[in-house]
């Protein structure tokens, strides 16, 4: 009985050793602050400039993980060149002479690439044409002097023998006021852009598109060395900023990425892009942008495989007018990835 006693009174002691050893408090792991977000900018023009990005534009996909891309559309290529100059945005959209512009100012601004080959029309009121011999003797209205329609058609009558001299070149109407006057029947021979070519032969049933420049351009480039025989002129380029494309390169290459996934799919699924289109105030109805995109010529082509033709097309705008593309060629920098 003793011994029993003393077994229990041991284990009593045990016990109240064990009560009274302080327990290990748990670890608390510290609090992490999570990372701001990397807010990247893109920047596109009103009308096709912004079409082919449409998609990427409505589901506010990201390109990276922990990344916010904006998109901003702006309604005038002056208004994105000087907020370019100030360095704002991440990628934009722009003229291709626009983007070497910038670049020989500031050298801040990348080629990334190519989305949009060439947009111009020569539309008729009245008058028949179907060769280049039928511009002579003519009044054309080319949309502004000195722009980049004005430039090509200029270029391409030369490149098919007619002289300039054998045509008058009127630039009395506004740029504005151009769709409206050869609707109205006052201008009977335009060179347009989209979406302008759209909106005179909604307006008017006797308009008609009688050349597609891209194609002459084609034409005439068939036996060239100077630039692809099988490529229109690169009128818009997509640009990087170089800063932001040293830092995250994985990013530049998930948003082209994308920007060529978007452009396949507004080619592919029209009426569904045109919608888009009109829903974020793109600058076109969802009827004019469905007939519109065909005519856009959207393919995204990367910088090194677009060089040639890019140099090419802004060495023709140099050769008739330095101030078209800033002044002078811009270098090998100019491209990305080089």
């Amino acid at each position: 009985m003793k011994k029993i006693n003393l077994i229990m009174m041991c284990v009593l002691i045990i016990f109240s050793i064990s009560a009274c050893t302080p327990t290990a408090e748990p670890e608390i792991e510290p609090e992490v602050e999570p990372q701001p977000a990397i807010e990247v900018k893109v920047a596109g023009l009103k009308g096709p400039t912004s079409i082919g990005m449409i998609k990427m534009i409505d589901e506010q996909q990201t390109i990276g993980e922990n990344t916010h891309v904006i998109y901003d559309i702006l309604p005038t290529p002056d208004v994105l060149v000087s907020k370019l100059l100030n360095g704002e945005y991440d990628f934009a959209t722009i003229p291709a002479n626009v983007a070497s512009i910038i670049y020989n100012k500031k050298g801040e601004y990348q080629v990334a690439g190519v989305p949009i080959w060439g947009v111009l029309y020569v539309v008729t009121n009245g008058v028949e044409t179907t060769d280049w011999d039928d511009f002579k003797g003519q009044t054309i209205y080319p949309f502004a002097q000195a722009s980049t329609p004005d430039v090509i058609f200029k270029y391409l009558l030369e490149q098919n023998g007619v002289s300039l001299d054998d045509v008058t070149f009127d630039y009395s109407v506004q740029q504005a006021e151009l769709a409206q006057a050869i609707v109205a029947g006052e201008v009977s021979i335009a060179v347009l852009p989209e979406p302008f070519v759209t909106a005179v032969t909604m307006k008017n049933a006797d308009i008609k598109i009688a050349m597609d420049i891209q194609q002459e351009w084609k034409a005439v480039h068939t036996e060239s060395t100077e630039a692809p025989a099988d490529a229109s002129y690169p009128m818009t380029a997509v640009v990087v900023k170089k800063e932001f494309a040293e830092t995250h390169p994985e990013m530049v290459e998930a948003f082209l990425n994308q920007y060529n996934d978007s452009t396949m799919w507004v080619n592919e699924s029209t009426a569904e892009a045109a919608t888009l289109v009109e829903k974020h105030e793109i600058g076109l109805t969802a009827e004019a942008a469905e007939q519109a995109i065909p005519r856009c010529n959207l393919e995204l082509v990367n910088a090194s495989t677009a060089e040639s033709a890019i140099n090419h097309y802004l060495k023709v705008l140099n050769e008739f007018s330095p101030k078209t593309i800033g002044g002078q060629m811009p270098d090998e920098n100019f491209y990305y990835g080089e």
